[in-house]
């Protein structure tokens, strides 16, 4: 467990990610091999859930320090952290505890899932008494769910591919999926010898840069595949000997929600992986993204559902065929291959070929980039036709192009504090926009876009202008306006506005505006109308040569 603390404390400190690195290779390569896989584990974006209750772990903390839950509270958000608030509270001295992580694992945090508040507490007061001020805060991190140590799961792949020397892309295939500290082990991910038993796991998936240089610098179209930019659920289709899967980019097996993607996937031809976009597509053709939204989270949508909000896959490259990986291959060469296998798909099918943009010019492909709001879609994708399949996101191969936002200026109603290394400071926001009477409805919540110094700055503003607490959430002076950037708006019963936007985040501080010269609600409403009817009444259809038909 100091092992473990030292590594995490180290990465908390280090900025530069080389350094983040190194320390990762010391670490997995000194340590007990038990212990590394729960790093593995953990880093990989895993959480023991359920293990304890904040207002348990609050109230054990009160009594083990003496200190009233008020004051726990007044400390908390000073700290801004609830872990490190309580291991600073109780925290007296360095004990000699030499136990290993998996023993502390084991032995406190996963037994807890199933035991009652009294059994918690004699458990976490045991805790204590072993545990020195260097392991209480990442014990309390594991202990929360709230771990995070700034290192991507694709930095990760490259640390452990420096200790066995195996390419990052097959450890990345190895941690991919659904798995445990006890179903795979250390020695396993680190096998030199490139074994291929888990066909049935996602691939990294391949990430496309934004375009922040001028579309011309690109070179030649002819270069270049271009393809549009989906609204929809970024995924994996699996299928081997009868069976098939569905993965998303976060990792989750999603097939249950799209069980009709499922059952079109085992009538294609062979072992293969695509991978594609879910999208909400019925008759009419495409469908807009909140249609999906009805699908998700459904473990067995009934037939009523699934009458009333159809999808798709639309598939885009293959990686696999015939248990052959075929990412080394270039872009030409997948999407050949993908071409036969979809030629024979009848149209009514739930799977189908994302269809390519063809054009000589960059300036005509931008004239159709253009309609692409009218269509449904965010812009465009630019892959570069000798690229391979290379794994996390990757300069030069593959770019979106995507459409401008929409814009609108909004006052700052509320915030919270932010979390990891903004975890004191209040860098969360609500937003508000006027109503027709003048008073201010809240329509989105941002926490990007703002450097470290203006985040400073608006948390002075926020502790000076606190006018009433509810629970985590300050309400403030209004006196803040930021221009808000955000991807689509739908009509929402949900939400007070009776709107909800799509990825809001902060454009920039606009300091020459004031609160009454925010925009109004009529405004993002209008915005939401003209969304809604364009995405639902007006979408994509594809015709017999798999172009792309506005209607």
């Amino acid at each position: 467990m100091k092992g473990f603390a030292k590594l995490f404390h180290g990465l908390d400190s280090e900025t530069k990610t080389n350094a983040r690195l190194d320390l990762l290779v010391d670490y997995i390569t000194k340590s007990d091999p038990q212990d590394a896989i729960w790093v593995c584990w953990f880093l990989s974006g895993n959480r023991i859930k359920g293990a304890i209750k904040v207002s348990e772990l609050r109230a054990f903390a009160s009594e083990k320090s003496g200190f009233a839950k008020w004051m726990l509270e007044e400390c908390h958000d000073r700290v801004g952290d609830l872990a490190e608030t309580i291991s600073l509270l109780i925290g007296n001295g360095v004990k000699k505890y030499n136990g290993s992580l998996y023993e502390v694992v084991e032995r406190f945090i996963e037994p807890m899932v199933y035991m009652n508040t009294a059994e918690r507490r004699e458990r976490v007061f045991e805790a204590w008494a072993l545990l020195g001020e260097k392991e209480l805060l990442p014990f309390h991190k594991l202990l929360t769910g709230g771990f995070r140590m700034g290192v991507s799961k694709g930095n990760l792949c490259k640390a452990l591919a420096r200790v066995g020397n195996v390419e990052p892309a097959i450890i990345a295939q190895r941690l991919a999926g659904s798995w445990s500290p006890r179903s795979l082990s250390l020695e396993q991910i680190l096998n030199p010898v490139e074994k291929d038993d888990r066909l049935c796991k996602p691939f990294p998936f391949c990430l496309a840069h934004p375009l922040q240089e001028k579309v011309e610098n690109l070179g030649l179209v002819g270069d270049w595949q271009v393809e549009w930019k989906w609204d929809g659920i970024r995924a994996q289709l699996i299928c081997q000997g009868g069976t098939s899967m569905l993965w998303s980019r976060g990792d989750e097996s999603v097939g249950h929600s799209f069980p009709e993607i499922l059952e079109a996937g085992k009538w294609l031809p062979g072992d293969l992986c695509l991978d594609g976009e879910i999208l909400a597509w019925g008759k009419e053709g495409l469908r807009s993204f909140s249609c999906l939204q009805k699908r998700l989270g459904r473990k067995e949508p009934g037939p009523t559902i699934l009458k009333r909000e159809p999808v798709r896959f639309q598939a885009y490259d293959l990686l696999r065929l015939n248990g052959e990986d075929l990412r080394g291959l270039s872009l030409q060469e997948r999407r050949d291959r993908l071409e036969k296998i979809c030629s024979s798909l009848p149209r009514e099918f739930p799977l189908g070929l994302s269809p390519i943009l063809k054009d000589d010019q960059w300036t005509e492909l931008a004239k159709v980039r253009e309609e692409s709001r009218d269509r449904g879609v965010e812009g465009f994708m630019l892959k570069k036709k000798d690229s391979p399949y290379e794994s996390g996101r990757v300069k030069g191969s593959w770019y979106k192009w995507k459409i401008d936002p929409y814009l609108a200026d909004m006052v700052v109603v509320s915030a919270q504090l932010g979390h990891g290394k903004r975890s004191n400071l209040y860098s969360d926001y609500s937003l508000a926009v006027l109503d027709a009477s003048g008073e201010l409805q809240t329509v989105a919540k941002a926490y990007s876009g703002l450097t470290d110094k203006e985040i400073e700055q608006v948390d002075r503003y926020v502790r000076k202008n606190i006018t009433g607490k509810f629970g985590p959430v300050r309400s403030i002076r209004p006196g803040l306006v930021f221009e808000i950037a955000f991807e689509g708006i739908r009509s929402s019963g949900r939400h007070k506005s009776g709107v909800a936007l799509r990825f809001p985040r902060i454009s920039r501080w606009r300091k020459d505006k004031k609160v009454e010269e925010v925009d109004t609600l009529e405004t993002i409403r209008g915005f939401a109308g003209m969304n809604e009817s364009l995405k639902t009444a007006n979408g994509m259809k594809v015709d017999q040569d798999g172009n792309l038909l506005l209607f």
